[in-house]
């Protein structure tokens, strides 16, 4: 298993919980989707995989297992940020900035990383000539510096890569356009792929889904079956959002200082019972499991 997560909490210093508890299953070679609102706790997720939480939030339980072991910043592990215009130095050139994981991780000299990464550079349509190694960020188009974080990304050849939303300031054909690239160097490469996005058009390029709401997991399971037949509330009001039906806009995600007790969505769904206001436990497996007590289909049936 590439990454393993168990009972992940994160919280404030306050003591306010803003992520778990949480599990999470990723094997070499697949592809999983993190799917949710601006809000539900993707990103920070993502940041404590690699140990870099921001100021006043810290882990207050569980394990975070990659390889076997803790993971960080290194070889195995890397991250394409949401904002390439913040992972990028302004002051640094495409050059200075392909070597900067090389140098710090493998401890190879710039003459060495680069000529190595021209076959990378060609693979991702970036130039590899003198002058376009010279320039710098602003001296590139939006598609060129996500390329070259992705770039940066696969420069120590890791086996897990964290897409944090990495599309949202593409235009769609520039969007499709990196999808294919990263499935295509996921299949080359046999990469582990977490792709963090509230975007179900390229969430469903994906193997497995994990919805979170409100800093909870509260579906998971293949992405045919979820996008076709989802089974709690919030996967289906997703689902409606990405058709642009009206009733999917209702509602508002609470901040952590006021989430309700028991299921976070409750405010939000449209038929709610008084054993929601209980905390559910996850039910199922992390790789195919549901927190909710009365699921769409039960509803259904009722």
């Amino acid at each position: 298993m590439s990454l393993e997560i168990r009972n992940l909490v994160l919280e404030r210093h306050d003591g306010v919980r803003l992520l778990g508890p949480l599990d999470l299953d990723l094997a070499s070679g697949e592809r999983l989707g993190l799917v949710g609102e601006s809000g539900s706790g993707k990103t920070l997720l993502a940041r404590a995989l690699f140990g870099v939480l921001p100021p006043g939030v810290r882990q207050a339980d569980g394990t975070v297992r990659a390889f076997g072991s803790s993971p960080s910043r290194e070889r195995r592990l890397a991250w394409v940020p949401q904002d390439p215009g913040q992972a990028l130095h302004p002051l640094l050139t495409v050059a200075q900035h392909l070597a900067l994981l090389p140098q710090a991780h493998r401890r190879e000299p710039a003459g060495v990383a680069l000529p190595r990464l021209a076959p990378l550079l060609d693979r991702l349509l970036l130039p590899g000539d003198r002058a376009f190694l010279r320039r710098r960020p602003h001296q590139l188009s939006g598609g060129q510096r996500q390329r070259l974080c992705l770039a940066m990304a696969l420069s120590c050849d890791p086996e897990l890569l964290v897409l944090d939303e990495p599309t949202t300031a593409l235009d769609p054909l520039a969007q499709a356009a990196f999808l294919d690239l990263v499935l295509g160097l996921q299949r080359e490469r046999g990469l582990g792929v977490l792709w963090i996005t509230h975007d179900l058009g390229l969430a469903a390029a994906c193997e497995r889904l994990l919805v979170l709401y409100g800093g909870q997991a509260v579906e998971a399971g293949p992405t045919a079956r979820l996008l076709s037949e989802p089974r709690h509330p919030y996967t289906a009001r997703l689902l409606a959002a990405a058709r642009q039906e009206p009733a999917a806009e209702a509602g508002f995600l609470p901040g952590p200082e006021d989430r309700p007790p028991g299921c976070p969505f409750r405010p939000r769904c449209p038929a709610p019972t008084a054993r929601c206001a209980v905390p559910r436990p996850w039910r199922g497996s992390p790789a195919d499991g549901l927190r909710c007590e009365r699921p769409l289909e039960a509803a259904a049936r009722a």
